[in-house]
């Protein structure tokens, strides 16, 4: 019994082999050639993969983080480091209601985040007299005595934009005060390895 190829299989499923060579094949899987039903539900199955494909929609919230990491990437690149994003492992208003407190006094939010051994610990406090958010920070990191890294480098970034920058004094500490912009993120320059934060939308606490 004659088997058609892998690639007459793919042009098959897809409609675009000739009316003779669709009638022998279709008249091949009729005789019920198990071989050949297995290739030609692979090939339907990838085709149909496909077409779904064009229609899917990523989530805001995973576009956001890719589409985070082109700015600090070639930024990391430049100065020949390794970009890593750093986890939120603490968030003091994760499951409060915003919209219920914006009409009260503004609210601190205070986040942790960690990177392997570095841990980054944030607070962000809302100035309304000048609509602004002063960004205080700490880097620490586990495996060394005391903790606090000291010299580190570290960026704002707005966009594609380097905002603000800084580094850290003996005790890892930094800080930065800027006005409220929607997805901000911190860049950390570690020894070999750059740290990327991604920061709440600001906006929202003051």
């Amino acid at each position: 019994m004659k088997h058609f190829a892998l690639t007459e299989w793919a042009d098959f499923v897809r409609g675009v082999t000739t009316y003779e060579q669709t009638e022998s094949m279709q008249k091949h899987l009729d005789e019920d050639c198990s071989r050949c039903k297995q290739t030609a539900a692979m090939w339907t199955s990838m085709v149909a993969f496909g077409q779904r494909e064009v229609t899917y929609e990523p989530p805001p919230s995973a576009l956001r983080i890719a589409k985070s990491y082109f700015a600090p990437f070639k930024l990391a690149m430049r100065q020949g480091r390794t970009l890593r994003l750093a986890r939120r492992t603490f968030d003091s208003l994760e499951g409060q209601p915003l919209a219920g407190l914006r009409g009260s006094s503004p609210v601190a939010q205070q986040l942790m985040c960690q990177c392997g051994s570095v841990f980054i610990d944030l607070r962000l406090e809302p100035k309304p007299a000048t609509r602004s958010i002063s960004l205080a920070g700490q880097v620490l990191d586990s495996s060394q005595p005391g903790g606090g890294l000291a010299g580190i480098p570290v960026s704002l970034l707005s966009k594609e934009d380097t905002w603000l920058e800084t580094i850290t004094n003996p005790l890892g500490e930094f800080q930065f005060t800027f006005s409220p912009a929607p997805h901000l993120e911190l860049l950390f320059g570690m020894e070999d390895t750059a740290v990327l934060v991604l920061l709440p939308d600001a906006e929202g606490l003051v």
